[in-house]
């Protein structure tokens, strides 16, 4: 079975929200709209899905590796 690891780098995420708006049940935008935060149900969310959030991060402040 292949496991996933995400990650949110806190240094380089500036809160543009676009992972929220792509995978909602794995990201969490911050108070203030100032850094997202990476939910337990992130582990739930098929690999495309994180994989196209990790895209869309204009920052690349998010990290996804799958492994088996």
């Amino acid at each position: 079975m292949q496991q996933v690891s995400t990650e949110v780098d806190p240094d380089l995420c500036i809160g543009s929200g676009e992972c929220v708006a792509m995978a909602p049940q794995a990201f969490l935008l911050g108070p203030a709209d100032s850094t997202v935060t990476l939910l337990q149900d992130a582990a739930t969310v098929e690999l495309e899905l994180l994989r196209d959030a990790e895209m869309s991060c204009p920052t690349g402040a998010i990290r996804v590796v799958a492994s088996d």
